[in-house]
């Protein structure tokens, strides 16, 4: 008799795994569409901060002798920094319709294109090449992960989100007193490494995220997380391979 009860409860569980796992595919064939639209602003906007930073001419810049082409060097790099500050401040605290959005984004994705141009200045194509290729990689497994824990029923939301933020607001805080304090190549390596994972994680939140809400179709919302998380694991595999 109690044999019996341990089928049927098995059975129970398996039935339960069976119907969670199809509701997990009819809402990934929903977002489908979405998921779609998400990627194609996605290229779109790494494309922008590509074309950017290939046209940029730093190598002019860092010929021009004395003090006025040095001072040309640093205003066009702090005047692409600080846009893209105010810009992301912007779109994280100003409610705006999604074409007003869009605009916005393509601004931050060029104002980051220059600040690329910089970062990648004197980098062997290698380098690039390998962030480029990590970048993707860790994009794609993440993505992945963060479909699989939907699929096993674990739903990331406020305390994870919570967790990443102050993570971040530590790492910011840590490289700042690295850069104008420390300057330790050890602090900066494991700077790197946090960076990767904390973005890392960040993937696989915003992707599980993504699947549990209803964005009412903001894709521009949803796909500028998705870069902000690449173009900081592409920064920091640069910053590994230029050591």
């Amino acid at each position: 008799m109690i044999f019996k009860k341990s089928n049927v409860a098995n059975k129970s569980k398996k039935s339960f795994f069976k119907n969670d796992i199809a509701q997990v595919f009819r809402l990934i064939n929903e977002k489908k569409g979405f998921f779609a639209l998400i990627l194609a602003n996605l290229l779109f906007q790494l494309y922008i901060t590509y074309y950017v930073s290939e046209n940029v001419n730093v190598q002019e810049e860092q010929d021009k002798e004395g003090e006025k082409g040095a001072k040309n060097y640093d205003m066009k790099y702090i005047g692409a920094l600080v846009a893209t500050i105010v810009i992301i401040l912007i779109l994280a605290l100003v409610t705006m319709p999604s074409w007003m959005k869009f605009i916005l984004f393509s601004l931050f994705s060029a104002a980051f294109g220059i600040l690329l141009a910089y970062r990648k200045y004197g980098l062997d194509s290698g380098v690039i090449r390998s962030a480029l290729v990590g970048t993707a990689s860790i994009f794609v497994t993440m993505f992945v992960f963060g479909v699989a824990l939907i699929m096993s029923g674990i739903k990331l939301g406020f305390i994870t989100a919570l967790i990443l933020f102050f993570a971040l607001l530590a790492l910011i805080i840590i490289s700042i007193v690295q850069y104008f304090i420390l300057q330790s190549s050890l602090l900066k390596k494991l700077l790197v490494i946090a960076t990767l994972i904390i973005f890392s994680i960040y993937i696989v939140y915003d992707t599980n995220t993504i699947l549990q809400r209803d964005y009412s179709g903001d894709f521009i919302s949803a796909s500028l997380n998705y870069y902000l998380d690449l173009i900081n694991i592409f920064s920091a595999l640069l910053s590994e391979g230029g050591d």
